[in-house]
């Protein structure tokens, strides 16, 4: 469960749920466990921290995007593994 924190004054339960569904619609509805939303008012303001500290890596595979090998088939997984990262490869 997403533990929620909400720092130098108050926000109404609709705008809290509405900062949770921004941080899964962005990096996805599977997230650390741990993972605690941190909410900072700043008069009109909101500032939105992690803790720990969230860093998103997605995996493209294809024609779409994943947030863990765990949901690629043996193919799809086959294929990310001989991939060459874009940064490594040659200019033709």
């Amino acid at each position: 469960m997403l533990k929620v924190t909400v720092v130098g004054g108050e926000l109404p339960q609709e705008e809290i749920d509405a900062y949770i569904f921004h941080t899964k619609k962005k990096y996805g509805t599977i997230l650390p466990e741990d993972l605690e939303l941190i909410l900072e008012v700043d008069g009109d303001y909101v500032n939105i921290r992690y803790n720990p500290p969230f860093f998103f890596r997605a995996i493209r595979s294809t024609d779409y995007l994943v947030n863990s090998t765990e949901k690629l088939n043996d193919a799809k997984l086959a294929e990310l593994h001989d991939k060459i990262p874009s940064s490594l490869e040659e200019c033709s």
